[in-house]
C-alpha cells in the first residue's frame, strides 16, 4: 500500500518536475502532472495497484468480522433465529394437536 502510493507521488513530482522543465509554467500545470500521473500509474503500476486493492480488502474484512457492531449482528440474528425455530415447532405441535395456534 505505502509502495504504491509512493510510487505514484513519485510519478507525479517527475511529470511535474517534466513539466517545469519544458517551460510549462501556470496554475493548470499541477493539474496536467496529476492526470499524465494517474494515466502513468494505471497502465505502469497495475500490480502495485491490485496488491494494494487487495491488502485493503482483506483489512476491511478483518475489521468487519472483529466489530463489536458485526458481533452483535451476529448475536442477534441467531436469537431471531432460535425464536423463529422454537415458533416453528410449537406451530407444528399445535398444528398436530388440533388446536389454534397462539400468537
Amino acid at each position: 500500500m505505502v509502495t504504491y502510493s509512493l510510487l505514484r507521488l513519485a510519478l507525479f513530482g517527475a511529470a511535474l518536475g517534466l513539466l517545469l522543465l519544458v517551460g510549462a509554467r501556470g496554475w493548470l500545470v499541477p493539474l496536467v502532472a496529476a492526470v499524465i500521473a494517474f494515466g502513468l500509474s494505471y497502465v505502469l503500476f497495475a500490480r502495485q495497484r491490485d496488491a494494494a486493492g487487495a491488502w485493503m480488502a482483506g483489512r476491511a474484512a478483518e475489521r468487519q468480522r472483529t466489530s463489536r457492531l458485526a458481533r452483535a449482528v451476529q448475536e442477534d440474528e441467531a436469537e431471531e433465529d432460535a425464536i423463529a425455530e422454537r415458533l416453528r415447532r410449537q406451530q407444528g405441535r399445535s398444528a398436530d394437536d388440533g388446536a389454534t395456534p397462539t400468537p
